[in-house]
């Protein structure tokens, strides 16, 4: 039962951070990410939050679906997020890979699910 909610709310926290990325909602996104954050793409790359919210409008994408999420705990505090999507949009005006897998690492902290890193990969 335990990993049933635990897929849950990272499935929630998953599809709330995807959503503040579509609506450039930077507050929002701060509050979902961790300080220390890495995010590694084909296209780009960004070591910390304020880095990445800097570029947070670079990003213009019209959905941004997972599809086969799956999570494997580690302890109750971490875990990883993994699957895959079909991105439609662009990064600084130019076209992402649409077919990619991806693999997060989120953490519990005060309370609340921060993703730790975020790695993209074209398929």
């Amino acid at each position: 039962m335990q990993e049933d909610r635990l897929h849950r709310e990272l499935a929630a926290a998953v599809a709330e951070l995807r959503t503040a990325f579509i609506e450039h909602n930077r507050d929002k996104v701060a509050t979902l990410v961790t300080d220390n954050h890495v995010s590694i793409m084909s296209y780009a790359r960004f070591d910390g939050r304020t880095q990445l919210l800097d570029h947070l409008n670079d990003f213009a994408f019209r959905s941004l679906p997972t599809e086969d999420l799956t999570t494997t705990p580690f302890g109750s505090d971490a875990a990883l997020v993994s699957f895959r999507s079909t991105l439609e949009g662009t990064y600084a005006d130019k076209p992402v890979p649409r077919d990619v897998l991806v693999g997060e690492v989120w953490l519990r902290q005060d309370g609340n699910w921060r993703e730790a890193t975020y790695q993209e990969t074209p398929l």
